[in-house]
């Protein structure tokens, strides 16, 4: 595998920043709108009230569901991806372990944390 011009992970990391500083704007509307909702909510009495507050919930649904969408799409990993990679570097390593003892090889313990 080739190294990566310089041009080019500056390029990467400017894209980076842009997403990353995107998103924080997403979520920063999304959670303004939501705290303006829930305050009316506060206001109203009854089943006005009640259906207000199904209202957020189905639009906070929503917006989770597009948010987490959006990141996929732009390739930003979620969690349980993260995750399944930690169990699969811990199974290798386990794996690797095994080896070595077999072999006669000292092995180090690799050690990992999930997110």
């Amino acid at each position: 595998m080739g190294k990566k011009s310089k041009a080019f992970e500056e390029s990467e990391e400017r894209l980076t920043k842009a997403v990353r500083e995107s998103a924080q704007e997403i979520w920063k509307a999304g959670l303004g709108a939501f705290t303006d909702l829930q305050q009316r909510a506060r206001a109203l009495e009854g089943d006005r009230r009640a259906h207000v507050h199904e209202t957020v919930d189905t639009l906070e649904k929503v917006f989770e569901e597009r948010v987490t969408r959006a990141l996929h799409v732009i390739g930003v990993p979620m969690r349980q991806d993260i995750n399944a990679l930690i169990d699969r570097v811990d199974e290798l390593s386990r794996q690797v372990r095994e080896l070595q003892a077999a072999a006669g090889k000292p092995a180090k313990k690799a050690t990992t944390k999930k997110a």
